[in-house]
């Protein structure tokens, strides 16, 4: 996949070297040259010190090629431009930082995939560390959150088949994983399996009630 990323803050840096890893061809712009060629230097991304708000800039990296653009500049206003400029000359997905909630529909009415604001994602992940911290990972979405558990010792879903997991309206178990193969609901569930578990956001207490119920020790 061909990615290009606006702007290298330490999101940008870390999302570049990331999907680097992960085997994509990432294209990074950014306006500070000390930035641009330690990024270059240091890493396989594919640098352009420039502005990205200029279409010369933007056609340079090839935007119109890119499966994804990321917006990860300054403000708000400066991403909601690139992002624009992006679609006009036709990135297939356009995901931005947002750093104000109040700005989130704005990006919406410009036609951008996707908005990530860092500072809820942290404060969600934290919330998750201390209120379920049975919860491994967690995905939130628009209107669900998706979450994965490892299975415990002393977890009440233990000797459970799965499919007495008996889940309210808005909760739902999508999969059972163990040593790489899923289960089906009339297996038993035991320590070191993997649940992944979507909620949602409607019947977010009736989630956390579920999950307390279920994957909580005691």
């Amino acid at each position: 996949m061909y990615i290009v990323i606006a702007g290298l803050s330490d999101i940008g840096k870390n999302l570049a070297e990331l999907m680097v890893k992960e085997g994509n061809e990432v294209m990074v712009i950014d306006r500070d040259f000390a930035r641009s060629t330690e990024m270059a230097e240091g890493s396989d991304v594919m640098v352009i010190t420039g502005d990205a708000s200029q279409k010369a800039v933007l056609e340079e990296a090839r935007v119109r090629y890119a499966q994804a653009f990321v917006a990860a500049a300054g403000d708000d206003s400066e991403n909601l431009m690139l992002c624009m400029l992006a679609k006009e000359l036709g990135a297939r997905t356009v995901v931005s930082l947002v750093d104000e909630s109040e700005h989130e529909e704005a990006f919406r009415q410009a036609g951008v995939t996707f908005q990530v604001n860092p500072d809820m994602v942290a404060a969600r992940h934290i919330s998750r560390m201390i209120l379920q911290p049975y919860v491994k990972d967690f995905l939130s979405c628009a209107r669900n959150e998706i979450f994965e558990i490892q299975v415990e010792k002393g977890m009440r879903c233990v000797g459970r088949r799965v499919s007495e997991l008996s889940t309210p309206n808005g909760v739902r178990v999508l999969v059972v994983q163990r040593d790489g193969r899923y289960l089906s609901t009339d297996d038993v569930i035991r320590p070191d399996d993997w649940l992944t578990l979507i909620v949602n956001q409607e019947s977010a207490k009736k989630g956390a009630e579920f999950m307390d119920k279920w994957f909580s020790k005691g």
